[in-house]
């Protein structure tokens, strides 16, 4: 396997461990509201979920792209 395609690999993995840990974000903001929300501010709740809304969708445009970098450094390998 050539670098290029090592690098590729890397990078999918890691925009993978990244789109995992915002669903863990996500799942452990569930876990607040329930437990947290004499602590916190429902509304701080809620400007962290959509943020990690936002983020999710731009991890997604990541992982795309990445795979739009491996279909075309692949063809030139």
């Amino acid at each position: 396997m050539g670098k290029k395609k090592e690098h590729q690999n890397r990078l999918i993995q890691m925009a993978k461990d990244i789109v995992t840990l915002g669903e863990a974000i996500s799942q452990m903001e569930k876990h607040m509201q329930s437990t947290w929300t004499d602590e916190v501010e429902r509304s701080d709740l809620e400007n962290l979920k959509e943020r990690m809304k936002e983020v999710e969708s731009n991890l997604c445009k990541l992982r795309e792209e990445i795979g739009h970098l491996e279909k075309i450094h692949c063809k030139g390998i």
